[in-house]
């Protein structure tokens, strides 16, 4: 069971909460009253992989994975392949929320990756876990699979939808390269509870993010 400790979990999985909080990082141990200028510090990153595979869940954009995938190239310096169109999970949907259990889908693309790559999926609708109202995305580092919904991202404005969507996409291989939430509100890795956390940062890494990944 997962235990949520403040903005910390004891084990791989990270949900970024929408609401009161964004989620748990993958398995720093946060206490009351502590300051830190980076969370992620307590956490060793993973071997960097060839590529990410990035499978699509539902009717997104093609323009989308394709800026997901820019910004994994530029920022984590890690190219992007595409993996197979699925369609909605019917599996995962939980019809007293109208929203999709991101556990189940997670074990999906799970099964989807390879000794190489891990998994992004991107999905066009809404997703929760039992614990928050809504989640931005979520993490399996051990699994190595992640995820993250444009549905509650979506603008009229392309550049801010575009940009929105190169942020997610970083945060969530972020954590799978076994980075952890920032304290930095201008990095990728900074805890957005909002789409507006989510516009003031960027799909960069600060410094110290990227001293982690020896980027």
């Amino acid at each position: 069971m997962r235990r949520i400790v403040l903005e910390a979990s004891s084990n791989g999985r990270t949900a970024d909460f929408g609401s009161a909080y964004e989620g748990s990082n993958p398995s720093a141990s946060a206490t009351p009253g502590q300051k830190s200028t980076n969370l992620r510090a307590e956490l060793k990153p993973l071997a960097r992989p060839s590529h990410v595979l990035v499978v699509t869940l539902g009717a997104v954009p093609p323009r989308i994975v394709g800026e997901a995938g820019t910004a994994l190239q530029d920022v984590l310096a890690i190219p992007a392949r595409p993996g197979p169109a699925l369609e909605r999970p019917g599996y995962a949907f939980n019809k007293d929320r109208s929203q999709y259990h991101t556990a189940a889908i997670l074990r999906r693309l799970a099964s989807l990756r390879s000794r190489e790559a891990p998994v992004l999926g991107i999905a066009d609708f809404d997703l929760f876990v039992p614990d928050a109202p809504f989640v931005f995305g979520d993490a399996d580092r051990d699994a190595g699979a992640a995820l993250y919904s444009v549905a509650r991202l979506l603008h009229a404005d392309p550049d801010k939808l575009r940009r929105r969507a190169q942020v997610e996409a970083v945060h969530e291989v972020g954590h799978l390269l076994g980075l952890s939430h920032c304290a930095d509100w201008r990095c990728a890795m900074f805890l957005s509870r909002d789409s507006a956390d989510t516009d003031r940062k960027g799909p960069g890494l600060c410094g110290t993010c990227r001293g982690a990944l020896g980027v």
